[in-house]
């Protein structure tokens, strides 16, 4: 390991273990929840999962402005991890975040990882799903991974977007296969 390396993991390391409010945000499938929860385990820092917050049951959106306010207040508390998608209201989040994770995962594995889930979780909630939200197959699931295949076209630019404007100024972190987001973990524990 060149020392360029152990420098980098030491940065890292000691940027989370300050860090208050951490954002974590990529597309559906990529591994969100599953790294929020990871880093509320190793740093202590309560996590929020946007979409206990904003789904209604049955996986009905909610009204926009009352979720606004919903995710605005989680945001202006002094610590967290929140993960979700929603790059709408992002641009509050990341202003508030002290560092940001982007995880760019591949469609085909986001769309497998969601298949799996679905299957391991039919007709229940995911432990990061909102009350009533149960996971089976439907005409909405359908359209969900149309969803989830055009993200990365769709908001690779919101993305860069938030890369450029807060890579300045925040510690921000891509990580695009699930080796990086192992070796980033295991980095931080």
């Amino acid at each position: 390991m060149s020392n360029k390396n152990v420098i980098e993991k030491e940065w890292i390391c000691n940027v989370l273990r300050r860090a208050h409010r951490i954002a974590v945000i990529g597309n559906a499938g990529s591994g969100k929840s599953t790294v929020a929860s990871a880093l509320h385990t190793i740093l202590g820092l309560p996590v929020y999962h946007l979409d206990q917050y904003f789904w209604k049951p049955n996986w009905t959106p909610p009204n926009r402005d009352e979720y606004k306010i919903i995710h605005d207040a989680l945001c202006d508390q002094d610590q967290w991890i929140i993960d979700g998608i929603n790059l709408s209201l992002s641009e509050h989040r990341m202003n508030r975040a002290d560092a940001i994770i982007i995880l760019k995962i591949p469609r085909m594995l986001c769309v497998w990882r969601i298949f799996k889930r679905t299957f391991t979780y039919y007709g229940k909630q995911t432990p990061s799903s909102a009350q009533g939200c149960c996971e089976g197959f439907s005409w909405k699931f359908i359209q969900f991974l149309k969803w989830v295949w055009n993200f990365e076209p769709k908001y690779n630019a919101k993305l860069a977007e938030i890369l450029e404007t807060y890579g300045k100024t925040k510690a921000v972190y891509v990580l695009s296969s699930q080796k990086e987001i192992d070796e980033f973990l295991k980095n931080i524990s």
